[in-house]
């Protein structure tokens, strides 16, 4: 046990390595930066923004109008000239988001019950989220002008009813239901809060183990090129302790590396969702409580176990992979395979419900092993032990039938000269 040690001592040297950490650092400070821009622009957009509102009416509808836009966030600057070109223009110049025109004859028709205009120019400088996201306050702006209007204009028809009961007669009073346990909570609300907790986990699953994939497909391949693992062969010790710590040793630098990348982009999540994962009112704080979908230390420790299995198995895949290149530049080819298997489950459990799915689809996906890590977080949400101890022992046994498979690839003199020869669009296994 000491010489496996002793092994593993070696193998964490050579991974963690000046060009392995200075990347791993410049990713981190990346996500720390983006993410502290976002919130500033977070923060940004909580104050009332600038907006270019035309009154061609000149009435106390119109100044209703104008209230309402005040009251949703936004600070409107009135011109009751018909300039339209000219503010237009104005609105661009000063990176203002929009500007309303209000037309003549706005409170006549809508005291006639005739549907009036309003035109709404958007002045998009871009397509990102945060562009979108404006557009989309303006429009709850303009739903809210319906609803007051419309309220005004039933209260004048229909004296002495509640326009709010005429205009919906049918009320919801929602529940949800995980597991055994019940809270007064819309679906939407939970689903909202469970994607803000569990969006980065898929995310950050995938980028570790391409990373550590191809950082033991590489190391592999380096020994190989550079003749090192000749003499690593040639010592008096077992190859399967030779493969069970090179395993190790990437495993270990992989966990640090998730820790590192989870840590990163946690801040990031948080700052583009302005903290709405963790800045619950008080009625809906109580109904997460209720419903238990918050994890406990034994939740950790089980996702923990899954993601580290998962990234041993994946590791475990390189291994044997990386036997087959001849060199650093062809490791990057031979893991290619490997990429296909983990994007089929992360692409699959990020958009699908797994239930849904036919048996015949839903256990070719399961036995990908990679699916399980992917679908750990969800299943502990809804208390499905089961689930989530059957994913890790599979990949328990997935990873020991890898190192079995590594180790007589490596019992063998063929290690040496195992590689993939690549011929136009075809391809053979040669020694």
């Amino acid at each position: 046990m000491k010489k496996f040690f002793i092994l593993v001592k070696k193998e964490i040297r050579e991974l963690l390595t000046p060009q392995m950490l200075i990347p791993l650092l410049v990713v981190v400070l990346i996500f720390n930066f983006v993410g502290k821009i976002i919130g500033k622009e977070v923060k940004k957009s909580q104050v009332p923004q600038p907006i270019e509102i035309i009154d061609l009416d000149r009435s106390a509808v119109s100044q209703s109008v104008i209230e309402i836009i005040k009251k949703s966030n936004f600070a409107p600057n009135v011109t009751i000239e018909n300039k339209k070109e000219e503010i237009l223009a104005q609105a661009r110049q000063k990176k203002e988001k929009a500007m309303l025109v209000i037309p003549a004859g706005f409170e006549k028709g809508i005291k006639n019950f005739e549907p009036q205009k309003i035109e709404v120019y958007n002045i998009m400088r871009n397509f990102s989220v945060t562009g979108s996201r404006d557009a989309a306050i303006l429009n709850a702006a303009i739903a809210a002008i319906n609803e007051v209007l419309s309220n005004q204009l039933i209260s004048q028809a229909i004296l002495g009813k509640d326009p709010g009961q005429l205009k919906r007669p049918v009320l919801t009073n929602e529940f949800v239901m995980v597991g055994e346990k019940t809270a007064n909570i819309s679906a939407a609300a939970v689903s909202g809060f469970i994607a803000s907790q569990t969006t980065f986990i898929p995310i950050i699953l995938f980028l570790i183990i391409v990373f550590a994939s191809q950082m033991i497909a590489t190391s592999i391949a380096s020994e190989k090129e550079n003749k090192t693992l000749e003499t690593l062969l040639s010592t008096p010790v077992s190859r399967k302790f030779i493969v069970a710590s090179k395993l190790f040793a990437a495993g270990f630098v992989a966990l640090i590396t998730a820790v590192v990348y989870l840590f990163g982009m946690r801040n990031y999540m948080t700052s583009m969702t302005g903290g709405s994962g963790t800045n619950l009112d008080g009625a809906t704080k109580n109904a997460i409580i209720e419903l238990g979908l918050q994890f406990s230390t034994y939740d950790y420790v089980l996702l923990g176990l899954s993601l580290f299995f998962g990234i041993l198995a994946a590791l475990a895949i390189s291994f044997i992979l990386g036997s087959f290149a001849q060199d650093t530049k062809s490791a990057q080819g031979v893991v290619a395979p490997l990429m296909i298997l983990i994007l089929v489950p992360y692409l699959l459990t990020m958009l699908l419900d797994f239930s849904s799915l036919s048996p015949l689809v839903r256990n070719l996906v399961y036995a990908i092993p990679f699916s399980h890590p992917f679908l750990a977080a969800p299943s502990l949400l809804l208390n499905q032990y089961q689930n989530v101890w059957l994913g890790i022992g599979y990949l328990a046994f997935f990873f020991i039938v890898a190192v079995i498979i590594a180790s007589k690839i490596f019992s063998t003199e063929r290690i040496f000269t195992l590689r993939l020869k690549f011929k136009k669009s075809n391809f053979k296994i040669g020694k």
